[in-house]
Parts: C-alpha cells; structure tokens; sequence
C-alpha cells in the first residue's frame, strides 16, 4: 500500500514523465543515420525503400550537389548542413514521409557564395517546421507528393530576388499563416495543385514577384481575406481554378504591367473579392492599365455575420463586383451562379428595363444569369441580363408604364370635370344678376309702342 500511495505522490508522476521522455528522445536518437557516399562532387543519401524509419546525419565537407531519394521514412534534424561548403544543390526524391525541423536544410550564407538550388519531386512532407527551409536560395521546387503541415516561416530565403517557387501537382493539407513570408521572387508558378483545407489569412504575405505570378489549374478550399497578399507582382494570371470559395479581400497586390483572370469558378465570392487589386504607382502609361475578367462564375456571398441574420428561407441577390477604378475593366461572360428576380435587379430603377446598379448596366451584355427553368439534361443554361430583362421584365415595365398612364388620364377627367361643373355654376349665378335689356328699335317704332301702350290697344298688324 506504501508503494501505491508513492506513485499517487506528484514526484513521482513528474520522475515517470521525465523517465518517458528520456526514452523518447533515446528512441528517436536511436534512428539509424542514412548513409551518404560521395561521388566526386555529388553525395547521394539513397535509403532503397528500407521500411525503418531513418534519420540524415549532420553532414560536412565540400559538397556541390546533395541528393535524398527512395525513403520510406525520414526525419531531417536542425542544422544537417550548417558544415557544408559550396553547396549548390539539393533535391528529395520519391520520400514517402519526410519530417523537416527547425533549420533542417538552413544553409548559413558564409559557409557558400553560391545561390542554392531547392527541388522536392514526390516527396510526402509530414511537417515543414518553421525555417526548416532557409538560406541563399536562388530556385525552389515542388512537385507532386503532399504537404500534410507548413509552419509558419517554413520557406524564408536571405536572397535578395529568387529566380523561382514553383509548386506543382501538391497536394497540400494545411498551410499556417505567414508560411511564405518576405521574399522576393522572379517567377512564381502554382500549378494542379490541390489546398485540403481552408487557406487563412496571410498565407503568402508580404511577397514581391518581379515578372509573373501565374496560378492555373488548382482546387482551393475557401480562401480567407488576404490570403495572397503580395506587395508588387508585374504579371498575374489566374485561370482555370475552382474555389469552395474567396472571402473579403483574397487576393491583394499592386500590378505593374497585366491582369487575367479567366476561366475560374470562384465559388461563393465575396462582392469586395477583387477590390483590392490595384495598380502600382510605376506604371506610367497615359491609357489605363486592362484587366482582363473573362469567362469566370461567381456565386454572391455575404459575410458570415449576415448569414446569421437571415432568415433561413431568405435566398441572396446577385451582388455587382467592386474594382478599383484606375484599371481599364474588360469583363466578358462573367457567370452569376445565384436566383435572381426582376424585383431584385430592377428595383428602385427610374427606367423600365434598366438594372439598378451600374455594374450590371454598363456590363449588362456580358453578365449571365441562370435562365429560369435551367436547360435540357439538367445543365444549367445561362443567358445575358439584356436578354432576361427584354423577355422577363420588360413587359412588366411596360404594365407599370400603362398602369400609371391611365391613373393620370383618370386624374386629368376628374379635374376637367370639376372645372367644367365649377363653369356652369359660375354662369347660372350670372343669368340671376343679368338686367332684362330691351331689343333696340328705330325711333319711330319705339313712338308707336308707346303710343299703343298709352292708349290700351294692342295691334297685331303695325
């Protein structure tokens, strides 16, 4: 009973705790170092698809090109390469579960002048500690494979401008904010690319891309205000992407030299999804810069805020989408993936047929709606706003038009009624005052009627 009475005790639990993570930290130190044989300026760490869980040793000396590949399960530790020098290169491949800590692949910039060269092909990261990847890099590659976690600062660089990030055909699962943080590249390229969770705010912050940013063909969870948030990109071109959906301000950037957006299903799009996109204060040109909004779906959408004070019956108007003035805008075939009346789009307009808002009256050609009824085959039809105002609430205008002009005709009989009534009693009143005037008569007639009058004979043939 002693003996149980001494394990309750709170020593004790904290001796067993410590005791369990000394055998943890023996265990994972007992990992088996990957072995990594040079060959001449390269070293290739090759696990050969051995199932045991592996550790990279600290690796040291002269090395131009490090080569990781055909691990079933690797751990990197911090500092691996702060003993390298003349490091160029450094490439994962085919890495079935890859964990990088702290500093894993920091490269310190006095060991090297040279600018690093980064690629992971089919490489399935299990986490990406913050600064895990850190140095003089110059290139950066994903391809293929998963990134299950990304810290934040996962991928910092102490390059002035990078060459390139590309991340093409990952699937990534979770990405923390601020993960890609303050560097400034030439070219970044995401591609086929699959986001597994919610993108937060601030995923790409505070980055500078001096040629192009091009993201194509990806499927994206919803993406949370300021979730790519870049200070200058020259070009951006987004196309053929499908989003759950883009709240607030998604995507924020100052443009130097062109915009596309064409091709994407935005998904429930916040109405300020595209306002704070914005011209850079280097563009000099005298004609406006074009941005370019074409063949895109979006579906209007509310804040979270607003949805709680909605009735549950209660369906959401489109919306007009918000863009800074300074661009040129050129939008054609912007789908609207929400119900729509001609009371919604039409109310309070002082024209019959004209849209109340004036985005939806200067882009009222190239804005389509869903026809009502949808199409054959269960494919939704959608059809220019002119044409459903022409053939849905034209006629109604025009009932609105009759209706008014024959209230006013009614008005305008009633009010020439009462002035034709007021009239006729204004002249029997003027009849009763009138003084009887005799019929004018030669001198002479009036002298034989006074003197028939006078003498009480009335002839009938003077």
């Amino acid at each position: 009973m002693q003996n149980i009475r001494n394990v309750k005790d709170p020593t004790c639990v904290l001796l067993l705790l410590l005791l369990l993570l000394l055998l943890l930290r023996s265990a994972a130190a007992a990992l088996p170092e990957l072995s990594c044989p040079e060959h001449d300026t390269k070293m290739i760490c090759d696990c050969n698809n051995n199932p045991q869980p592996m550790m990279l040793k600290p690796l040291h000396g002269s090395i131009y090109h490090l080569e990781v590949r055909n691990c079933r399960n690797l751990t990197v530790e911090a500092h691996s390469l702060h003993r390298t020098e003349n490091l160029r290169k450094i490439s994962f491949q085919h890495i079935q579960h890859l964990v990088l800590h702290k500093f894993a692949l920091s490269v310190p910039r006095d060991t090297s002048n040279k600018a690093l060269i980064v690629e992971f092909e089919q490489v399935n990261f299990q986490l990406i500690d913050s600064h895990a990847i850190n140095g003089n890099i110059e290139e950066i590659s994903f391809v293929g494979g998963r990134i299950e976690q990304m810290q934040p600062f996962g991928l910092t660089t102490t390059k002035d401008s990078a060459i390139l990030l590309k991340l093409e055909g990952v699937h990534i699962q979770r990405i923390e904010s601020q993960a890609f943080k303050k560097f400034a590249v030439e070219q970044m390229i995401i591609a086929n690319c699959v986001f597994g969770s919610n993108v937060p705010t601030r995923a790409f912050y505070e980055l500078e891309v001096r040629n192009e940013l091009s993201m194509q063909h990806n499927r994206f969870q919803e993406l949370h205000s300021h979730a790519f948030s870049f200070n200058r990109i020259s070009k951006l071109s987004v196309s053929d992407n499908r989003f759950v959906g883009v709240a607030g301000e998604w995507l924020a950037a100052h443009i130097r030299d062109g915009i596309t957006l064409r091709g994407n299903d935005f998904g429930a799009t916040s109405d300020i999804a595209f306002r704070s996109l914005s011209v850079h204060e280097d563009y000099q040109l005298s004609e406006r810069l074009e941005l370019r909004f074409h063949n895109n779906t979006v579906r209007s959408s509310l804040p979270q805020a607003a949805y709680n004070n909605m009735q549950p019956s209660n369906e959401i108007a489109a919306l007009p989408l918000h863009f800074n003035e300074r661009f040129a805008l050129s939008i054609r075939e912007l789908r609207y993936n929400n119900s729509w009346s001609c009371e919604q789009l039409m109310e309070s307009s002082s024209e019959p047929g004209v849209p109340r808002d004036e985005f939806f009256r200067l882009h009222s050609e190239q804005l389509l709606f869903r026809q009502a009824g949808g199409g054959g085959g269960g494919v939704a039809q959608f059809v220019p706003l002119r044409q459903l105002i022409a053939s849905d609430c034209q006629h109604r205008s025009y009932v609105a038009y009759i209706v008014l002009g024959s209230v006013l005709l009614a008005v305008l009989l009633v009010v020439l009624l009462l002035v034709i009534w007021w009239r006729s009693v204004q002249r029997r009143k003027r009849r009763k005052l009138d003084v009887v005037q005799p019929e004018p008569r030669t001198y002479k007639e009036t002298q034989i009627v006074y003197q028939i009058e006078n003498a009480g004979l009335l002839k009938t043939d003077l």
